[in-house]
């Protein structure tokens, strides 16, 4: 009998951690949801149909826009401009990675493909009196499951 009272007893305090952990796991903040990359300043809807969203980008907006994509993405760059700077989700300039390599110093008529939850990031224009063009076709139906728990623009 005494095994099973310490058994049980074992058992017990095992629910009660769980129990309290559980509380307080969900008394924590929720994450922070992040706006989707489009719409926003200098950015114009030019089509959308049942399968893409396609949006001509000139320049960038004024203000840091932090954002993460919710959807793949292809980039077509028409014209670079001056360039364009990455900023991490804390405003400090972004490190040089693949992303800032391949989308942000592309050359005219270069194409990028871009996986839907990048980021937070934002991008200002390098020199805003030669602002660039850009063509982004925003891919429906490539929202990833967890969109909702990071974005304000998924359910």
């Amino acid at each position: 009998m005494k095994f099973f009272n310490r058994r049980f007893l074992g058992v017990l305090g095992i629910c009660a951690s769980v129990a309290v952990g559980g509380a307080a796991q969900s008394e924590r903040p929720a994450a922070k949801k992040w706006p989707p990359q489009f719409p926003r300043e200098g950015a114009t809807k030019l089509f959308e149909n049942d399968h893409v969203i396609v949006w001509e980008q000139v320049g960038r907006p004024k203000e840091a826009f932090q954002h993460k994509h919710i959807r793949d993405i292809l980039n077509i760059g028409i014209d670079p401009g001056g360039g364009i700077t990455v900023l991490n989700s804390d405003g400090s300039r972004g490190t040089g990675s693949s992303l800032t390599q391949t989308i942000y110093d592309k050359r005219p008529n270069g194409m990028t493909y871009t996986k839907a939850g990048l980021g937070p990031h934002a991008e200002v224009m390098t020199d805003p009196n030669n602002p660039g063009r850009s063509i982004f076709v925003e891919i429906k139906g490539t929202e990833p499951k967890d969109c909702g728990e990071w974005s304000t623009a998924c359910p």
